[in-house]
């Protein structure tokens, strides 16, 4: 991970980004963020804070496989 000395914003890669977030979120699930929810990528690193409010809205949304809260 790094952090972003002007924002304080942590970017990582998809598998850095997946650990962080959990052990049911794969780096696959972080790529297709990208693609369908606009997680915002540049040089192949995401903002954790925006993969956090995308994982947020996924885990708690009543469509998909249901995971744990």
């Amino acid at each position: 991970m790094i952090r972003d000395p002007s924002t304080g914003r942590e970017w990582g890669t998809a598998p850095q980004l997946a650990a962080a977030l959990g052990n049911d979120v794969t780096p696959a699930m972080v790529r297709r963020w990208r693609d369908r929810d606009g997680l915002t990528t540049r040089a192949g690193y995401s903002p954790l804070d925006e993969a956090a409010r995308i994982e947020a809205a996924k885990r708690l949304s009543p469509r998909g496989r249901p995971r744990p809260t």
